[in-house]
C-alpha cells in the first residue's frame, strides 16, 4: 500500500511539471525507488538533425562520464529503441543476454560494462508523442518484477506526456545558432583558446562569455565543452 501511495504521489507531481528540471527530480526518485543506477532520456528523432543539438535530455549520469561515453551514445540509444514486432510495452535490454547473441562489439560491451551501462529498460511512448523518447535506467541490478514493470510503466507512460508538452513548448521557442555563435564554435573545435578566439572576433570576455551561454542554452547542454563535443561528433563544419 505505501508503493502505491508513493506512485500516486508521483503521478499528481508529475501532472505538475512544467520543466525539464521537474522531470529530472521526478526521474530520480523513480532511480532511486527501483534501484537503478543512472536514468537517461533520448529523443532518437533529433540525432540527425544538421544543428549540434544534444539528443540525451534529462540525464544523472556524471558529466565526466558522459563526456567519455558520448561518442557511443548514438549506438547505445539506437539499441535501445530495437523493439520486436508486436511489442508495445517495456523492453529490458541486458548486455549480457545481447553479448551471449553475438549483437554487440566485445569492445563495445567491455566500454558499457566499465561505465556501468549493464542493464536497462526502455519506454516507447505508445502513441503520446511523435518524437519518442526513451527512458532507459542503466545499472547493474537484476531485472524488473512483473509488478514493478507495471508500476514503473505507469510512471513512465505520465513522463512521456509531460515531456511531450514540455518538449513541444521548448521546440517551440528553439533557435539556431548565429553566424557569430557557430563561428566561436567552430574556432574551439578547432582547438582555438578562449583567449585566442575573443582576439580573433575582437570581442571583450564578457560578450564571449554571453555568447557561450547562448550556444550552451541553444544546444540545450550544461557546459561549452560538451557543446564543441557533440558539434566534433556530428562532425560539423563551417
Amino acid at each position: 500500500m505505501q508503493r502505491y501511495d508513493i506512485n500516486q504521489n508521483l503521478l499528481i507531481r508529475m501532472q505538475k511539471a512544467d520543466t525539464m528540471d521537474d522531470v529530472a527530480l521526478l526521474l530520480t526518485e523513480v532511480q532511486q525507488m527501483f534501484g537503478f543506477r543512472y536514468y537517461c532520456v533520448f529523443e532518437t528523432a533529433r540525432l540527425d538533425e544538421e544543428e549540434p543539438i544534444s539528443f540525451l535530455f534529462p540525464s544523472n549520469v556524471p558529466a565526466d562520464l558522459f563526456y567519455k561515453i558520448d561518442e557511443r551514445m548514438a549506438a547505445f540509444a539506437a539499441r535501445l529503441s530495437t523493439h520486436l514486432p508486436g511489442t508495445l510495452g517495456p523492453m529490458p535490454w541486458d548486455l549480457a543476454e545481447v553479448e551471449a547473441r553475438g549483437e554487440i562489439e566485445l569492445e563495445t560491451a567491455a566500454f558499457y560494462r566499465a561505465a556501468g551501462f549493464i542493464m536497462a529498460i526502455t519506454f516507447p511512448a505508445l502513441g503520446v508523442s511523435s518524437l519518442p523518447r526513451l527512458i532507459g535506467f542503466a545499472g547493474d541490478r537484476q531485472h524488473l518484477e512483473e509488478d514493478e514493470v507495471e508500476r514503473l510503466s505507469m510512471l513512465m507512460f505520465h513522463m512521456h506526456i509531460r515531456l511531450t508538452m514540455i518538449g513541444r513548448a521548448r521546440t517551440e521557442k528553439r533557435q539556431p545558432l548565429s553566424g557569430l555563435e557557430k563561428e566561436i564554435l567552430f574556432l574551439a573545435a578547432d582547438g582555438e583558446s578562449f583567449e585566442a578566439i575573443s582576439a580573433k572576433v575582437a570581442l571583450s570576455s564578457i560578450t564571449m562569455s554571453y555568447l557561450i551561454e547562448s550556444i550552451c542554452r541553444k544546444m540545450e547542454v550544461s557546459t561549452f565543452e560538451h557543446a564543441v563535443a557533440v558539434t566534433l561528433r556530428r562532425g560539423l563544419s563551417r
